[in-house]
């Protein structure tokens, strides 16, 4: 898409992660919905998935008030962006503990994306 900005998060162990920060801005609340994007050299495989794998899309929802996230997509990639397999996954409760299935961890890939997340939607709103 034109509209994405795709900008670097880490480097780490030949995966290069980076996250889209277009839109972020709009986000006001806790929660947030967020593209990333790992790039592996050499690439990566995986039982589920036929061919090897260059790259993966994640669309994560993330909680920064409860510091939990969850998943919403997953995209594989071949080394030509062809799509390999892709899995979605639609969480139906409202209840926070079942909504964001995940903890953030210190020093995680979440917790990397959630700090370069908060340069551009700014800090929590206060709670009154």
């Amino acid at each position: 898409m034109a509209s994405d900005n795709w900008v670097p998060v880490s480097i780490e162990e030949d995966i290069y992660l980076f996250v889209n920060v277009s839109g972020l801005s709009s986000f006001t609340g806790d929660e947030i919905f967020v593209w990333s994007l790992q790039e592996m050299d050499p690439p990566m495989t995986m039982e589920e998935v036929n061919g090897d794998i260059y790259k993966v899309r994640t669309y994560y929802h993330i909680n920064r008030e409860i510091n939990r996230y969850s998943i919403k997509q997953i995209i594989f990639y071949d080394e030509k962006d062809n799509v390999l397999k892709q899995y979605s996954y639609d969480h139906k409760s409202d209840k926070p503990e079942f909504k964001f299935n995940y903890p953030i961890i210190r020093n995680s890939e979440v917790d990397k994306i959630l700090l370069k997340c908060m340069e551009y939607v700014g800090p929590s709103i206060e709670k009154k």
